[in-house]
């Protein structure tokens, strides 16, 4: 299954994917505001999501995308709507280059309507670091209100809590 937005695509992660995902995920301007992927990440971690994301589209229910570009059909990030104990989830990251052009509310968009369409979600959360300004950006123009802070379930960077965020189907 793909996703087409005015500038991107939303599709599969493929082999071709393997090698931008390392590069990406190995970043600390990247990996500093992930939750759960290890750093450093390594080949056999980007293998298991390339294996992940690709069962997701063969199983008919994909809730997670390869971020390219429409014209040269490039990874350029990920995004995801995955289940959670406390709810499905939207969560994304760009690559370095690419940032600060409107990709990440862009490719979220698109997701949210997919998750609340075909996947039938009623209700999304999303969680960032507080000083994660960009992301915290992401959220409010896709919708999301902030809910307050909460405890992280690992401590990364010397933190200890994360921002929750909350959108209701409709934007209730």
């Amino acid at each position: 299954m793909q996703i087409e937005t005015e500038r991107l695509r939303l599709r599969a992660l493929t082999a071709d994917d393997h090698a931008a995902i390392v590069a990406a995920m190995n970043d600390w301007s990247v990996a500093q505001w992930l939750g759960s992927p290890p750093y450093p990440y390594g080949d056999a971690h980007a293998s298991q999501w390339i294996d992940l994301v690709r069962r997701d589209h063969a199983d008919g229910a994909p809730g997670r995308f390869a971020v390219a570009g429409r014209e040269r059909d490039a990874l350029i990030g990920c995004v995801s709507v995955e289940d959670r104990a406390d709810g499905a989830e939207l969560g994304y990251w760009l690559a370095p280059a690419h940032w600060g052009r409107g990709y990440a509310t862009e490719a979220s968009r698109a997701l949210l309507a997919h998750a609340f369409g075909a996947m039938g979600c009623h209700r999304l959360i999303a969680h960032t670091d507080p000083e994660n300004a960009g992301s915290n950006g992401v959220l409010r123009k896709c919708g999301f209100r902030p809910l307050g802070l909460v405890p992280r379930p690992e401590t990364r960077r010397g933190k200890t809590e994360l921002l929750r965020h909350e959108l209701f189907a409709g934007g209730r």
